[in-house]
């Protein structure tokens, strides 16, 4: 289980995620990241991950 506290102005939240399996949770994370990546880049410079 991760546990997690964000506070936004006057507001804060908690987060619990728990996994289930057996695969460690770096793992998971790297796997979460990876999906989250286009594949690939935009021709003409649009919404990217470049600077």
């Amino acid at each position: 289980m991760e546990q997690q506290t964000i506070t936004m102005g006057q507001v804060t939240y908690e987060l619990r995620r728990v996994f289930q399996g057996t695969r460690p949770l770096s793992e998971l994370m790297a796997e979460r990241i990876a999906q989250n990546i286009p594949t690939t880049p935009p021709v003409d410079g649009g919404v990217g991950h470049g600077v």
